[in-house]
């Protein structure tokens, strides 16, 4: 019985990790919440969640505060940039009700397309600003080249956070339970689900003799 409580025990290794994601979580809600600073946020979130499913510990309040500051600027530009192409698909969906007849849903069916692509971007940009030193233009270029040579792994990455975003809706007792997760240590256990199918995918682009936020630019075949 006493060996359950060692701290090299699964269930003591698994209780800390479970203590780290609901720090993680908080300090992303709290860092989230100027809205401007989102960004940061979230880069800084994936950037220890990433390091903790590749075994490489760190404290969490220095390692994300860390990563918080090193990526502020770069994180802040990506983050005004996607908020701004979400709003205008977003209006332009909506403007697509306005146009006659067939027009409507062609419209629809290219927004449709193009939120998708938004979508396959959006799942891998902040975490690939975590992992890897870039500029802005080929932060976005190597994301989305990522994305569609990594298909499979990228609708399950979009499909995790969606799906629980879905679930949480269903109902009002859903909507209810389901934000009291989401507040306590969903945003951080959705990261860390997604960090484990992205180091999968990282790893790819790594250099042998790693050295850490590096990539090889990715050339078109």
């Amino acid at each position: 019985m006493s060996s359950l409580f060692n701290m090299d025990s699964p269930v003591m290794r698994f209780l800390s990790r479970v203590c780290d994601i609901m720090i993680l979580n908080i300090l992303c809600i709290i860092c989230c919440i100027p809205i401007i600073t989102a960004g940061a946020s979230i880069t800084a979130l994936y950037s220890i969640t990433l390091k903790m499913v590749r075994g490489e510990e760190s404290y969490i309040f220095k390692g994300f505060f860390k990563a918080f500051k090193e990526n502020f600027k770069q994180s802040t530009i990506i983050w005004i940039i996607m908020a701004v192409l979400g709003i205008f698909i977003y209006m332009d969906y909506r403007a697509t009700a306005f146009l006659p007849g067939k027009m409507s849903s062609i419209f629809q069916i290219l927004i449709g397309a193009l939120s998708i692509l938004y979508f396959m971007v959006l799942v891998y940009i902040f975490p690939y600003t975590a992992r890897f030193i870039n500029d802005i233009k080929n932060i976005f270029k190597n994301s989305l080249l990522i994305a569609i040579l990594n298909l499979p792994w990228t609708i399950l990455l979009v499909v995790i956070p969606l799906g629980l975003g879905f679930l949480t809706l269903l109902t009002t007792t859903t909507l209810i339970y389901g934000s009291m997760i989401w507040l306590l240590l969903g945003f951080a256990s959705v990261a860390y689900l997604c960090s484990i199918i992205l180091r999968k995918v990282f790893e790819k682009y790594e250099p042998h003799e790693e050295t850490e936020n590096e990539i090889p630019e990715i050339s078109e075949k």
